[in-house]
């Protein structure tokens, strides 16, 4: 190998890990807007972190908070409708990341304690986990998200756990009397 070529071998695996640490902050980042719910811009902030053409897809357990469509519009209607969710810690583990040039593919598991709204102004504390799997692109010389799906492991009651209540609603109760 010349020179020349382990220069160049050398440059595209520094590209590389520095293009999986911007996906890694990313991701860090789309967590925390998520538990910024006060944040009077949260369903914008959410926003833009997503490409032109980006969705949010849920699959098992969640499929009734999800959508089907593409777009920043679609995804702010689906974060200004927002869920029972008023306090949440996304913690984010047990990653896998493939970066292919200018698109990459991850998972990661997600666990999330969190407060529901509950009937009569109540709160419900509950437990979420579930695995992202997300499609991200390169697009003006930054990473964002293309695709994110959450697909539950579980959505339970604190009091109850998992085994007694693996899956209860989040939509916002206001779509749950429907």
């Amino acid at each position: 190998m010349t020179p020349d070529q382990k220069l160049e071998e050398l440059a595209a695996r520094i590209q590389a890990l520095e293009d999986e640490s911007s996906i890694r902050r990313l991701m860090s980042d789309i967590m925390q807007r998520a538990d910024d719910r006060d944040n009077p811009r949260w369903p914008e902030r959410m926003v833009e972190v997503y490409t032109d053409d980006g969705q949010w897809r849920s699959g098992s357990g969640f499929a009734d908070v999800g959508m089907a469509e593409r777009g920043h519009a679609a995804l702010l209607k689906k974060f200004s409708a927002g869920t029972r969710i008023c306090a949440s810690s996304h913690l984010l583990g047990t990653e896998s990341l493939t970066v292919d040039g200018d698109t990459a593919n991850g998972t990661w598991l997600c666990f999330e304690p969190a407060t529901l709204n509950a009937p009569g102004g109540k709160k419900e504390a509950v437990w979420i986990m579930g695995r992202y799997t997300c499609e991200f692109k390169r697009t003006g010389g930054n990473w964002k998200v293309r695709t994110l799906q959450f697909d539950g492991i579980f959505c339970t009651p604190y009091e109850k756990g998992w085994a007694e209540e693996r899956f209860m609603s989040i939509r916002p109760l206001a779509d749950q009397a429907k």
